[in-house]
């Protein structure tokens, strides 16, 4: 960038849960790592040993916080420079919290239909996307903005590492996009004149 030091982004979500993050929505819940998961952090962290972090900025949620840990040590990131962001939290997904999709159908059948085409704003009792998604937006901006010199680690979730990637790379709402974003994946943003531009998306070890 002209007159400033380039500066990257580097997204991660958290691995495998306890609750079985890979087949279970949750959002809300406040589930731990599960041994899996653990591996799979471990397992992204050569990817990232490299890089001279300044900060790493996770979610308040376990499964992100020791995610972020985890990372933190293999990077010798010191603990100061560890950050909770409160609004890089997953969405909540209301009473549909800790359920599979076959549950959702059965409890909720109208409600699935509109989520499977892909035209719900909120879930059952949940947060509604656009707040979701204006919130993640803010803190994103306010960190890309921030007065910081290297490279960021960013450890969230799912929801919030597509919504990231939709605010930072203007993304209009309402267009589809193709984030795929898989547990213990790492999505990379770089900073240039004309913006931030996407580096890498959804790499795994």
């Amino acid at each position: 960038m002209s007159g400033r030091a380039e500066r990257r982004l580097w997204l991660v979500r958290h691995g495998e849960t306890e609750g079985q993050s890979s087949i279970r929505f949750h959002g809300s819940n406040d589930v731990r790592l599960s041994d899996h998961g653990r591996a799979q952090i471990r397992a992204l962290a050569p990817l990232l040993q490299h890089v001279p972090f300044a900060h790493v900025v996770h979610s308040p949620l376990q499964r992100a916080v020791e995610s972020a840990a985890l990372l933190a040590a293999a990077c010798n990131v010191p603990f100061p420079r560890l950050r909770i962001e409160e609004r890089l939290r997953e969405i909540s997904f209301g009473e549909c919290e800790g359920m599979t999709e076959g549950e959702i159908a059965a409890a909720f059948p109208a409600f699935f239909a509109s989520f499977r085409a892909g035209t719900h704003t909120t879930f059952p009792g949940g947060e509604p996307r656009a707040a979701f998604a204006q919130r993640v937006a803010q803190a994103m901006h306010e960190l890309a903005a921030g007065d910081w010199h290297g490279d960021l680690l960013v450890v969230s979730h799912r929801g919030t590492v597509r919504q990231a990637l939709r605010a930072l790379l203007a993304v209009p709402a309402g267009q589809p996009d193709e984030f795929g974003v898989e547990l213990g994946s790492l999505s990379v943003v770089r900073q240039q004149d004309s913006g931030w531009q996407l580096e890498a998306l959804g790499l795994l070890p």
